[in-house]
């Protein structure tokens, strides 16, 4: 096969997937559909279907491939060679970009994509992989704690599982706060005094 084909390939499969991931991230995973997906990534429903048998292939496909790239930005927050409260400060600065960035593209706020897609889906495929990055997400959230235990700014007392778990939840209500009110003023206003609060950390 050609060179050119197999980049003409790889570009239509990359645009369905990141046209699918801002369709069902802006909106949700039930309200998209795959013609919809396919008229906005200017592709036909024939070469979808060369590259995904169902719509929570692909959107199970888009999350992966985002959270790949989230990924990155996470490894270099949570580095070790950050202190506990350092990693804080650039996690919401990671967030915060992030969001504003999705606001400047969607002109609205708009959570998170691993929740705000559309839990109510009863695709199971979708829900594992979501479940799947949220344990992802918490495991840093404990690397966190623990790291700030041996540092002496939390009590030794704490679980690290548990308290990482509620960091998470936290997390999640603000931005759903956020895209609900469509107000990024609560994000930037309530994440970081609030992860502090969990950890029982006066800001």
């Amino acid at each position: 096969m050609a060179v050119s084909r197999l980049i003409e390939q790889r570009e239509t499969k990359q645009k369905l997937l990141e046209t699918a991931l801002n369709l069902i991230w802006q909106s949700n995973y039930d309200s998209v559909g795959i013609v919809q997906i396919c008229d906005r990534a200017g592709v036909t429903k024939g070469a979808f279907y060369h590259y995904f048998k169902s719509k929570a292939d692909l959107a199970t496909a888009a999350f992966e491939e985002h959270w790949q790239g989230v990924r990155v930005d996470l490894d270099r927050v949570f580095s070790s060679q950050n202190s506990s409260l350092e990693r804080i400060d650039k996690y919401c600065d990671l967030i915060i970009s992030m969001q504003e960035k999705k606001q400047a593209q969607s002109g609205r706020v708009v959570g998170c994509p691993f929740i705000s897609s559309g839990q109510s889906t009863t695709e199971d495929k979708l829900k594992n992989s979501s479940a799947e990055i949220i344990d992802r997400m918490t495991k840093y959230f404990a690397s966190l704690v623990a790291d700030a235990q041996r540092e002496g700014i939390v009590g030794r007392d704490l679980d690290p599982l548990k308290i990482a778990l509620y960091m998470y939840e936290f997390v999640q209500g603000v931005l759903t706060l956020g895209r609900v009110k469509n107000d990024l003023k609560i994000v930037k206003t309530d994440l970081r005094p609030g992860l502090l609060r969990i950890l029982g950390i006066k800001s």
